[in-house]
């Protein structure tokens, strides 16, 4: 009975921050299918206010049909109980292998309008390094737990190649019936070849990340649902917006050392730019524990 009535409560809880976040997220309704994250962290002390953590995760998308990325990580925490109780301070590295859908790009003549030749990249695998540091404020006010954190994120992401097929555009396909628009050249040269293998250079980003979220601790309770609004900003790009997420859920805690946490993300890419995730629809699942 005491179950039903935390699910109960959790339900209207979420059903507000919903409501709350609904105009946000009507305004950009478009996504590429559903995403499923998920991802394991522990947590462990190793001195009085400092903090040793390590996670490892993995992403799908397009309607869970595709891997996206996986990745894991260790990260550094420092909370000063006595001078800035509210304040933590973090630094962490992560590895991720990033996955790559196929792409298809079009060259043109000087034109602008014929089409010379397309280029159909396989989708490919690539590394990328990525170091964080976070300054993050936590208040209480009442039952509610507010906290902003401000995140600074640097990613290297690897050179790597994949392999490349070029068609070129026939001309006659347009008033010849039964001739094919796209074509292979079958005795290829050196110079114009139809089989090849691309390079995708090394790319640095740096980005700033600002996290203002908000959790409700229910008397009695198991559960506390959150929501959370979180923006990119690119720090070369002039500080560029990159995307925005939109997140509400609700962690269940099984003890005092372990939840677990289910959530609902919209993720909008405001820059095409950006290729670090698959915006759209994203279910999420986390586990937590401390050690």
């Amino acid at each position: 009975m005491q179950f039903n009535v935390e699910i109960i409560k959790t339900t209207r809880a979420l059903l507000c921050a919903a409501l709350l976040a609904s105009p946000f997220l009507g305004i950009h309704a478009q996504g590429d299918g559903v995403g499923l994250w998920t991802d394991v962290e522990g947590e462990t002390k190793l001195a009085k206010g400092l903090g040793l953590s390590f996670d490892a995760g993995y992403r799908m998308r397009d309607n869970f049909s595709a891997s996206d990325r996986a990745s894991a990580g260790v990260g550094l925490s420092y909370k000063n109980k006595t001078l800035a109780p509210w304040l933590k301070v973090g630094v962490g590295y992560s590895f991720i292998y990033k996955h790559s859908p196929a792409e298809t790009g079009i060259k043109y003549l000087t034109d602008g309008v014929t089409p010379k030749h397309k280029n159909v990249d396989a989708d490919y695998w690539g590394p990328r390094h990525r170091a964080t540091a976070s300054l993050t404020g936590s208040w209480k006010v009442a039952r509610f737990k507010i906290s902003l954190r401000e995140r600074y994120q640097y990613t290297y992401r690897v050179a790597t190649t994949c392999q490349r097929t070029r068609y070129y555009y026939n001309p006659l396909a347009a008033v010849v019936e039964g001739l094919d628009e796209w074509y292979l050249i079958d005795d290829a040269t050196d110079e114009d070849y139809s089989y090849m293998t691309d390079t995708k250079k090394a790319k640095s980003y740096h980005k700033l990340r600002s996290r203002l979220a908000a959790s409700y601790d229910i008397r009695k309770s198991k559960f506390e649902p959150f929501a959370e609004v979180e923006l990119y900003n690119d720090l070369v790009s002039n500080f560029a917006m990159d995307k925005i997420r939109y997140t509400i859920g609700t962690d269940y805690k099984f003890s005092k050392t372990s939840k677990l946490s289910v959530y609902y993300r919209y993720q909008d890419e405001a820059s095409s730019a950006d290729d670090d995730d698959t915006g759209g629809h994203i279910i999420g699942l986390g586990y937590s524990f401390e050690f």
